[in-house]
């Protein structure tokens, strides 16, 4: 979801379901459920009857700092301190900022906002150009949809930012954060940088250590929670390379690295930019990521990794 527009526009017109309070619709993660399958099964006042153009359409703006590309989330009766209770849209935008706005647009001002960047420390969203690819503009900043964990009130997100060293050399990173849906604020001595090596050959079929990229590795699919941990996938930025098909699991309760896989540590390639839907048949889930751009000699492989 893109809105050139530094505008949230909503596009939810719910007022008979705004108004009982007793309904607890909510969205956690990307398209409603771990299998992405954008269905609310749990749909009962919308019908193709009262989903019109008479009483169904925009019914409040949101001023934000930045494009949207991730789907908002949405949480009914929030405890937020010294505001009470409410109905709560989580937004995230290229420019680093989550914000957590009332969704029954009693205010256009967030119940909190938090940014990733600080211009003072010239940490800064990462610029279109320094990736070379002109899919994301004007700068790079959250992209992914988060995820949130309700039962512990924590809100996932996958933050990319760029500083610049006392030579003028710009350093990228790539962050983990966990933050209270109430508050913003960080928690579990988050937030967390992203790191991985793996085994693998360099394009000279020399076997040695692949660091994960930050500024190569570009994040977009929709974070993943399953069996306590944040799943993260990661492709390229228009294939500029090296990119590799990186999945990275981090405890939810900890944000320690539970796990790292690399689809294609001899080849490159082979990025990660949807996820399959889980099968969790057992305590075991078993993710089965199909691959884009694969180069020999991982071409035609299917890869199945337990979390």
């Amino acid at each position: 979801m893109n809105h050139r527009a530094s505008l949230l526009l909503l596009g939810i017109a719910l007022a008979a379901f705004l108004a009982d309070g007793s309904l607890h619709a909510q969205i956690l993660t990307s398209q409603y459920d771990n299998a992405r399958t954008g269905a609310n099964l749990k749909e009962t006042i919308l019908t193709p009857q009262n989903v019109n153009s008479k009483q169904f359409g925009k019914i409040f703006t949101l001023p934000v700092d930045g494009d949207i590309y991730a789907q908002p989330l949405y949480v009914p009766n929030v405890e937020i301190p010294g505001q009470g209770k409410h109905i709560v849209l989580f937004v995230a935008t290229e420019h680093d900022t989550i914000y957590a706005f009332d969704a029954e647009g009693s205010s256009p001002k967030p119940l909190w906002r938090v940014s990733f960047i600080d211009e003072a420390k010239s940490i800064l969203t990462v610029h279109a150009r320094d990736v070379h690819c002109p899919f994301i503009q004007p700068e790079i900043g959250v992209t992914s949809t988060p995820v949130i964990d309700l039962p512990a009130g924590t809100l996932y997100v996958l933050a990319r930012t760029r500083k610049r060293d006392a030579s003028g050399e710009w350093h990228y990173e790539q962050k983990l954060h966990a933050l209270a849906i109430n508050t913003g604020a960080e928690k579990f001595g988050g937030p967390v940088a992203i790191r991985a090596k793996a085994r693998g050959r360099s394009f000279l079929l020399i076997k040695s250590d692949l660091d994960f990229d930050p500024l190569l590795e570009n994040q977009r699919a929709a974070l993943l929670l399953v069996n306590g941990k944040v799943v993260i996938t990661w492709a390229s930025s228009c294939d500029v390379g090296p990119y590799y098909g990186w999945i990275i699991a981090y405890d939810a309760h900890t944000l320690a690295q539970a796990g790292i896989v690399n689809l294609s540590p001899d080849a490159a390639a082979s990025g990660r930019a949807t996820q399959a839907p889980p099968r969790t048949p057992t305590a075991t889930c078993i993710l089965f990521p199909e691959t884009e751009n694969s180069l020999p000699p991982l071409a035609a492989t299917i890869m199945a990794t337990a979390l």
